[in-house]
């Protein structure tokens, strides 16, 4: 187990002395990169302990670490889904009881070089009509952008997939289906500077992260996100009340790419949530092929790293309207 370290190792951690300062951090911990952990489970030894208000530093792997390299393709990738997510933890966080709640404070998120991103058979959205497997990478390197087919610019805005504390019941599950502690939850808008509220359902709150993501639309729908190193500084401190779920605040707009050339939007409207998703992002496929000439994985890919699900009604008489929306500032100005 690892120990309390504070400013006695400052020099190990990359935490520069003006973010110490601008954070307000007290005690700065640091985890090692290779004590994970596969799924949710609340016999596992705390890999840290840490007071209420301290701040930890970690080096997250990718979803599929070690099962692909920066320019593998789907027939060179080895994606083992019984080990695909790399969660760090768990960290207990003294004085944290069930009932309470744990408040995630996303103070700092730096991606890795290079992201991958995957279409799967039998996931996602439109399996059907997806059929084949596909894996790309994309480089990560410029900081601001990832470059796609037909000029297209989305803008780098990281954030974890994963954050949440053990539910309790079942004492193990699954990483991939979200829980009542959060896990799972694949939310853009934990950008750096946001905070996160969990409810603690064990003792000592058992809190993990991981799943770290350069970009993704609100839905996700062709089942991956581009999934990337990334280097996240998160303070925990615990608050002694109840909260029904997980809530967040963002420390702006919830969209990063420039919003005032407009958006393209289609619908889909139905009587099952799901199927109305399903024809909204059809639609969305088929502008991208018809005006932008993207062809329909590349368009559907697009749709999950920046298009946005949205439930635009859902009062009248039984019919949802499901929107998928696109900012127009990703395309060439030409277009």
């Amino acid at each position: 187990m690892l120990g309390v370290h504070g400013e006695r190792v400052a020099t190990k951690c990359q935490v520069a002395t003006r973010s110490w300062q601008r954070y307000g951090i007290r005690v700065l911990h640091e985890i090692d990169p290779a004590l994970v952990h596969h799924g949710w489970d609340n016999g596992l030894e705390p890999v840290l302990r840490v007071a209420s208000g301290d701040t930890v530093a970690y080096d997250l792997r990718m979803a599929g670490h070690g099962q692909l390299v920066e320019g593998d393709d789907a027939e060179r990738a080895r994606l083992d889904f019984e080990t695909l997510y790399h969660l760090a933890g768990p960290v207990w966080v003294e004085g944290a009881r069930p009932g309470d709640t744990l408040r995630v404070e996303v103070l700092e998120l730096t991606p890795g070089p290079w992201g991958w991103v995957a279409v799967l058979p039998d996931l996602g959205l439109l399996p059907d009509d997806f059929p084949d497997p596909w894996v790309g990478t994309f480089d990560l390197r410029d900081g601001e952008a990832i470059a796609l087919p037909g000029g297209i610019r989305i803008p780098i805005a990281s954030f974890l997939g994963t954050l949440g504390t053990h539910p309790d019941e079942p004492a193990q599950a699954s990483a991939f289906p979200p829980h009542k502690g959060g896990g799972n939850v694949d939310t853009r808008h934990l950008t750096a500077g946001s905070t996160l509220w969990l409810p603690v359902w064990c003792e000592g709150a058992l809190f993990s992260c991981g799943d770290p993501h350069a970009a993704q639309g609100d839905g996700e729908v062709c089942v991956t996100a581009v999934e990337c190193d990334m280097r996240a500084t998160l303070r925990l401190t615990v608050e002694h009340r109840s909260i029904p779920g997980p809530r967040f605040q963002t420390p702006g707009p919830l969209l990063s790419a420039e919003e005032s050339r407009g958006h393209f939007g289609a619908m889909g409207i139905h009587e099952n949530l799901h199927e109305g998703a399903r024809i909204a992002v059809r639609s969305a496929i088929d502008w991208l092929v018809q005006e932008h000439g993207l062809d329909a994985r590349e368009a559907y890919v697009l749709c999950s790293l920046a298009g946005d699900l949205k439930i635009l009604e859902i009062v009248d008489s039984g019919v949802w309207n499901v929107g998928l929306t696109l900012p127009l500032s990703i395309f060439p100005a030409s277009q």
